[in-house]
């Protein structure tokens, strides 16, 4: 169905074209640039191909990249939590690649560090992506309200957090 994988060179037409839809930017931070051209693909792909330690996982459906989960380490204090983010193609929304691509990530994420917390921030109408964690195993943790700046409106941000004690490893 599908496998996870390192980004590579040989993805930026694939970035170009899947992130280049509103409806993905619409539910990812402003950083996301829209629309979303072959230098942000090149941008990117740089990116991650030098980090030192993995933290973006590239989604291949049919020979083609198709989405990105990535974590974000906390600092200071907050260094053992990583903040979660994914995408995935339009075209592949609503048939359950989400959830099983994030528990495998995780798995392998929670395996290969020493992180204790993962949580995710999803904007009030994005329901879809709030199922998706609570089927991985994330618990709501609280709502704060207007938090979000975002298509010229405030909107709540619903936090999400998985702790690492919690978790149902994939296997």
């Amino acid at each position: 169905m599908f496998i996870i994988r390192r980004w590579n060179q040989s993805d930026i037409s694939a970035l170009t074209v899947y992130l280049n839809n509103k409806k993905i930017w619409d539910n990812c931070r402003d950083s996301l640039p829209y629309p979303y051209t072959n230098k942000d693909a090149e941008q990117f792909i740089q990116f991650v191909l030098n980090q030192e330690i993995q933290n973006d996982y590239c989604i291949e459906i049919n020979q083609e990249a198709v989405g990105n989960i990535s974590f974000i380490q906390g600092t200071d204090v907050d260094r053992y939590n990583v903040e979660l983010g994914y995408w995935l193609a339009e075209p592949y929304w609503s048939q359950g690649i989400m959830t099983e691509a994030l528990k495998r990530v995780i798995s392998d994420f929670f395996l290969q560090t020493d992180i204790m917390r993962i949580y995710a921030n999803v904007f009030a109408y994005n329901l879809a992506s709030m199922r998706v964690l609570e089927k991985v195993g994330f618990r709501k943790c609280g709502i704060h309200q207007k938090a979000c700046f975002k298509n010229k409106q405030f909107i709540d941000g619903h936090y999400y957090e998985l702790l690492r004690s919690d978790f149902k490893y994939w296997r």
